[in-house]
């Protein structure tokens, strides 16, 4: 078997997969890689937390309010992530939301 020296070559591999088999999560999530370790980032666009849900169900983990609250823009906003590992892969996925909203969604 041939090693690989590039480090982002499995979480490439995990993403192409993760994306094959689930192509919903291509349509409102901006992914990266990481170039220092080879881990998966999302940002969630749409879906607010029922979507981090969605995410979670796929992936593993379960969503938890990660930042804030905080001010963006006069807005007081607070950010959710899921956090697991997919075929060998750390996966993180995040949503910032205004905290009037994600009160909402948790009530």
């Amino acid at each position: 078997m041939k090693t690989n020296p590039i480090s982002q070559h499995g979480a490439a591999v995990a993403l192409v997969q993760l994306l094959e088999e689930h192509p919903e999560l291509s349509e409102s999530i901006s992914w990266s890689i990481s170039r220092i370790s080879p881990s998966l980032f999302g940002f969630a666009h749409d879906g607010g937390l029922d979507g981090l849900h969605s995410v979670a169900a796929i992936v593993g983990g379960e969503v938890a309010p990660t930042v804030g609250p905080y001010e963006h823009c006069g807005q007081m906003v607070r950010q959710y992530s899921v956090s697991s590992v997919w075929r060998d892969v750390p996966v993180e996925v995040a949503v910032t939301l205004p905290v009037a909203e994600s009160a909402q969604v948790a009530a």
